[in-house]
């Protein structure tokens, strides 16, 4: 069952629009990924749950929950700083989780969160789950995979073709309770009138090439007509994961 989610924040440079959609997909019994936004924060996460039966939902649902928390508490400190901080509070809390029980053992998820005050957007991610912009229809990818995929063509051993031939995607070198030590990567961005900004899991992009997805970004639709179409079209495709946009235009 899809759940969405629209709203607007007040802010001094013309107020971004949110909007939000997950979607099962066709083949996993469950949804998994989760997402969160707090327009008074100017906040938006995506996480996807791993770890099989209840345990990628709970770790994606914890990671928001106490993500959301950690940034309403250290209101005033750097955006970077407090990004960081929310993210190693919810490793944290998952690595307990998972060690509590045998249910949870193994239980892991992605991040991509982005936190916007005045013109600055600064953005954190672990994992696989990606941030793209849209500037001047233009779609550049602010984020780059933890995956054993991505090493690989980083390390130059295949290009980008030879490595989705030969690279199982889904092997992570970072996530939330995948190991003790958890680094982030963390960065900022300026915002532009016009611009989109599109947070998803991997159930998107795996079905829906960038090309594609900057074609329907650059169509102007509403938010949340834009995050229907692309998972309307990721489905399309087979729908093999669970999918979730995150979608914030600037006006």
């Amino acid at each position: 069952m899809a759940v969405i989610l629209e709203l607007t924040q007040d802010m001094p440079l013309k107020a971004p629009v949110y909007s939000g959609l997950t979607d099962p997909g066709l083949v996993r019994p469950h949804n998994e990924d989760r997402f969160g936004i707090a327009p008074e924060l100017g906040l938006a996460i995506v996480a996807d749950g791993m770890g099989g039966h209840a345990a990628g939902e709970v770790a994606s649902q914890m990671a928001i929950d106490i993500m959301l928390a950690i940034l309403r508490q250290t209101a005033g400190v750097a955006a970077a700083e407090r990004l960081e901080t929310a993210l190693q509070a919810a490793h944290g809390s998952i690595l307990e989780k998972a060690a509590s029980s045998t249910r949870y053992q193994g239980m892991g998820t992605t991040v991509v969160a982005t936190l916007i005050e005045k013109d600055l957007l600064s953005h954190a991610h672990v994992g696989d789950s990606r941030l793209y912009r849209l500037r001047n229809k233009q779609l550049d990818a602010l984020t780059k995979d933890h995956s054993l995929q991505q090493e690989f063509i980083d390390q130059g051993h295949y290009s980008e073709a030879e490595a989705r031939e030969k690279v199982a995607r889904n092997i992570l070198t970072r996530a939330l309770g995948l190991e003790t030590d958890l680094k982030a990567d963390v960065g900022q961005t300026r915002v532009q009138s016009g611009d989109r900004y599109l947070l998803c899991s991997d159930g998107l992009y795996e079905m829906v090439n960038d090309g594609e997805i900057a074609s329907w970004l650059a169509r102007g639709m509403a938010g949340t007509a834009t995050c229907e179409a692309l998972i309307e079209l990721a489905n399309a495709r087979g729908g093999r994961d669970n999918i979730t946009t995150v979608l914030i235009d600037i006006p």
